[in-house]
């Protein structure tokens, strides 16, 4: 019996692979919530531009820069949506989560057989029913995200020793790794928060 095929390197690989896709599934669900925000967000900047023109609050609410501003946001929230549709986040975080709950309970059917003594019939049977489970589900690397690993390996202490300087460069890849995956909802919250201000703070308006 080979190293690869005992069964304790194929619990390694289902355990990884579990906590693997349970990162994967929070990373997506917060996706969903930002994707749906960020929406919200874009709306309720439209509606207080046009309050904001009714009313004719601002020092730049009457350059001609508004309407360009106005039309580039109802086309963002067009694009947002067709991009939120075109992702899914919520049913990929969905079928990640429920594919991380088989691979659970394919652990606690392996656990028992540990410390027995290696039945190879058995063996191949459960390395089967792994890869039935991940042809099942949506594999993970149609929404590949490396940090979602690193985070399993630094939970599996006793199979991934990271200590040291290489645990700090883990942590550091992990929220570096975050910060870009998220990077286009802080740059749309920025860009609107930046519009408002100079919409209603500005000293030099564009006349008309």
């Amino acid at each position: 019996m080979s190293k690869e095929e005992s069964l304790e390197n194929l619990y390694k690989k289902i355990d990884a692979t579990s906590k693997t896709r349970f990162h994967a599934s929070r990373r997506l669900k917060l996706h969903t919530k930002c994707s749906t925000y960020t929406v919200v967000l874009i709306s309720l900047s439209l509606i207080l531009i046009s309050l904001m023109q009714t009313y004719g609050l601002g020092n730049n609410i009457n350059s001609d820069l508004v309407g360009l501003i106005q039309v580039f946001s109802a086309i963002a929230v067009l694009v947002y949506s067709l991009l939120i549709d075109k992702h899914d986040y919520s049913n990929s975080s969905e079928k990640m989560y429920s594919c991380a709950s088989r691979l659970g309970e394919l652990k606690k059917k392996m656990h028992p057989l540990m410390r027995k003594e290696h039945d190879q019939e058995k063996y191949d049977e459960l390395r089967l029913e792994y890869d039935e489970v991940l042809r099942l589900y949506e594999t993970h690397s149609n929404n590949d995200f490396r940090a979602d690993y690193i985070q399993a390996k630094l939970e599996m202490p006793e199979n991934y020793t990271v200590t040291g300087i290489d645990w700090w460069k883990a942590q550091f890849y992990i929220y570096i790794g975050l910060l870009i995956n998220f990077s286009s909802y802080l740059l749309v919250i920025g860009i609107i928060g930046w519009v408002i201000c100079w919409l209603w703070f500005g000293t030099t308006p564009v006349s008309t």
